[in-house]
């Protein structure tokens, strides 16, 4: 057998080894060409890119499918009970009780579960097992203990949406997110998408929220997290998340859109970090 004919067999074997480029307007197409920019590939939602341009290209078109498509739909709503009836259901609110909290919702505009609160109508606990029985979710009950939660999300969200991760189970890579007025369900998605796990709603009380969120004790990185409130184009967003990776050595990102913000999550040699870019809401 000529040497000539084994040369296909070995294309074959490297290539299993050095997948190609996924720019389909790659110039290194050639095996050779491939392996030599080896150290500079990238990986974009799962697909190989052999450098920055390519990837840069990539990730252009990735940001422009995010800002066009729709997303996962969010959960069909089903008709709720509204919370005042409910805890007057509960024997928590009487009917004169009702009729007060109501009118002062409707003078200050203000979240109704807060305003019986305010009003000494209602504890905490009360109100916010009503609104886990509005949305059929569990409550997960804090306490003052200290969070520990090794998947991180960003603040930005937390705050945006009233929201903490509260429990992460590493064998089913189960993160249940605790929400305080209601759950955000396409936000939901976006976190399942960019941490690989299965997410999960409960509820927390506004009182445990607002404790974990601000506590020493909770370790949110804000170090590891920019946010661009400037609305740019996907050519810029693209441009300058590019720049970012090669700052980091980096060679995998994944992209999400979450509602108000397009998401780049960068793993980097040493670190990750996270680049959210406000959009129109949708």
């Amino acid at each position: 057998m000529s040497a000539s004919q084994h040369i296909p067999k070995s294309s074959s074997t490297w290539r299993k080894w050095m997948p190609q480029c996924a720019n389909p307007t790659c110039p290194k197409k050639s095996l050779f060409e491939t392996i030599a920019h080896r150290k500079h590939r990238l990986s974009l939602d799962g697909q190989w890119y052999c450098g920055q341009n390519c990837f840069e290209q990539a990730l252009t078109g990735k940001m422009e499918e995010l800002m066009t498509s729709q997303g996962k739909p969010a959960k069909a709503r089903s008709s709720r009970i509204p919370l005042g009836l409910l805890l007057l259901q509960r024997g928590i609110l009487t009917a004169e009780q009702l009729k007060v909290a109501l009118e002062q919702h409707r003078l200050t505009g203000a979240n109704f579960g807060e305003v019986v609160q305010q009003l000494a109508f209602a504890t905490p606990e009360q109100v916010t097992a009503a609104v886990a029985a509005q949305w059929a979710c569990p409550v997960y009950s804090l306490g003052d203990r200290r969070l520990e939660v090794r998947v991180r999300v960003p603040r930005q969200f937390l705050e945006l949406y009233g929201m903490l991760p509260v429990h992460f189970s590493e064998s089913e890579r189960k993160l249940l997110i605790g929400f305080v007025s209601g759950v955000q369900h396409q936000v939901l998605y976006t976190i399942g998408h960019m941490t690989s796990c299965l997410v999960a709603p409960c509820f927390i009380t506004a009182r445990e929220y607002d404790w974990h969120l601000h506590s020493p004790l909770t370790t949110f990185l804000r170090d590891d997290e920019l946010v661009f409130d400037q609305i740019v184009g996907t050519a810029e967003m693209a441009q300058i998340t590019t720049n970012y990776v090669m700052q980091l050595a980096a060679e995998r990102v994944r992209l999400g859109k979450c509602r108000d913000y397009l998401w780049a999550r960068i793993w980097g040699r040493k670190r990750e970090m996270d680049l959210l870019f406000r959009v129109q809401s949708s």
